[in-house]
């Protein structure tokens, strides 16, 4: 059977974003902290999903701004499930090559972001420049795959919201690690936020922020970034696209009964 290719494009203005999936993750009600079971079930089918079939998702990203090819993180190389690994494969779909991305802005040095960076133990892009932040390079400094991909590439490091690439911004989004970073996007009017891992099971921690995971380094931080960034993004409309949303990840924040919910962008075709 042959598999469709899991990419898809957008723009903001006229920066060209590629949605790229590195397959569903099976994340459930064990990876949650601060909600029980049964409540679990109950907002996901709000949501319209069910417990037993739920998988969410594991997103990358390529954005073209002013001649540049930048690669947000790069999928964990089949390291949750065999249904992951699927960004060289989208990427090569998507009409690029590993030597067309000249930079790597890495929102985090979790592995399901960074595993893709690897080749074995060559990097896979091998003529790009990493972009990370100071304290998820100190953070991870005794972790052996964290140093090896650091290793292996040229990088820089930030500590403040920082200029990448045309258009492009950095926003440290602290908690889920000390450096948990995401992407400010602007052309002219047009924005959008890369929010990369605010939520990991969109339809629980929209409907009750105060929702956490067993991944994130600082809970009650992770928690409060989460709440300032949804009244944020709800209250302005700017759009988000998110690093574990369902493919393509893409949305707008709107309150609802509980909480908030996500309503997806209508699908653009590329031009």
């Amino acid at each position: 059977m042959i598999r469709l290719p899991d990419a898809q494009r957008l723009h903001v203005g006229d920066i060209r974003i590629t949605v790229l999936s590195d397959g569903p993750l099976p994340l459930g009600f064990e990876h949650l902290v601060g909600i029980d079971e049964d409540e679990y079930a109950r907002l996901l089918r709000l949501r319209h999903a069910h417990p037993a079939t739920w998988r969410s998702g594991l997103n990358a990203f390529v954005i073209e701004t002013g001649g540049r090819t930048i690669l947000v993180d790069a999928g964990v190389a089949g390291g949750m499930g065999p249904e992951t690994g699927r960004v060289p494969e989208n990427l090569q779909a998507a009409g690029f090559t590993p030597d067309d991305i000249d930079t790597v802005f890495v929102t985090h040095m979790h592995r399901d972001h960074t595993g893709g960076l690897m080749e074995r133990d060559a990097p896979r892009f091998a003529k790009a420049t990493l972009h990370v932040h100071e304290a998820d390079k100190t953070h991870f400094a005794e972790n052996e795959f964290a140093r090896s991909v650091l290793a292996s590439y040229p990088h820089e490091t930030f500590t403040t919201e920082t200029d990448i690439a045309p258009g492009l911004r950095a926003l440290p989004l602290p908690g889920h690690t000390p450096g948990h970073s995401g992407l400010g996007i602007q052309d002219g009017a047009a924005t959008m936020i890369l929010w990369t891992d605010i939520v990991h099971i969109a339809p629980v921690q929209l409907a009750n922020p105060e929702v956490g995971t067993t991944f994130d380094v600082d809970v009650d931080e992770a928690r409060q970034t989460r709440k300032r960034l949804l009244d944020r993004v709800a209250a302005d409309g700017t759009p988000i696209l998110g690093s574990h949303v369902p493919f393509p990840g893409a949305g707008v924040v709107e309150r609802a009964d509980e909480g908030f919910r996500l309503a997806p962008l209508y699908y653009t075709h590329d031009r």
